[in-house]
């Protein structure tokens, strides 16, 4: 078995609950988006120049026609283009969680899905777990690491590598 999926793995049980955080923060983004308004929109395509050449007192740029005509579209553009990056990450989040979750219910037995669960999700320690299922922290860690190499077997079989 790779060494580099099992660290993946590893990887995904640690930063579990910064996923999570990041999942609600983008949920609050998306039901209360920080949009561009038109007059910002304006500001923005009023003052840009892209020539850098120095404007002439009394000038009236060619471009007042091109911004009042298209300020409305394109802060909409700006707009979509923000909430579609935002979904993006979204969905890209929720579907590595959601895929870490289901591995780890489909580990054979509970003791191995309990101990996952209990020190990755639950932030509880090595000797606490060892109390609770009555055995010694050796076999935790025995019990740990099993569970580690099949949820990498599962990995590596889904993204198409021979375990």
């Amino acid at each position: 078995m790779a060494v580099e999926t099992k660290a993946y793995v590893i990887g995904l049980l640690e930063s579990y609950h910064k996923r999570m955080n990041q999942i609600a923060l983008l949920h609050y983004e998306l039901e209360h988006p920080a949009n561009v308004s038109p007059d910002e929109m304006i500001g923005v395509m009023s003052l840009g120049h892209g020539d850098g050449a120095a404007r002439s007192k009394g000038h009236i740029s060619n471009k007042t026609l091109y911004i009042a005509l298209n300020y409305q579209e394109q802060t909409d553009r700006v707009n979509s283009e923000a909430h579609e990056e935002v979904v993006d990450r979204l969905i890209e989040l929720e579907r590595e969680q959601e895929r870490l979750v289901y591995y780890i219910t489909l580990l054979k037995d509970t003791q191995q899905e309990t101990v996952i669960r209990r020190f990755y999700f639950e932030g509880r320690t090595w000797s606490e777990i060892a109390r609770e299922l009555n055995v010694v922290t050796r076999t935790v860690h025995k019990i740990k690491n099993r569970a580690l190499d099949r949820l990498a077997a599962m990995y590596t079989f889904t993204d198409g590598s021979q375990p």
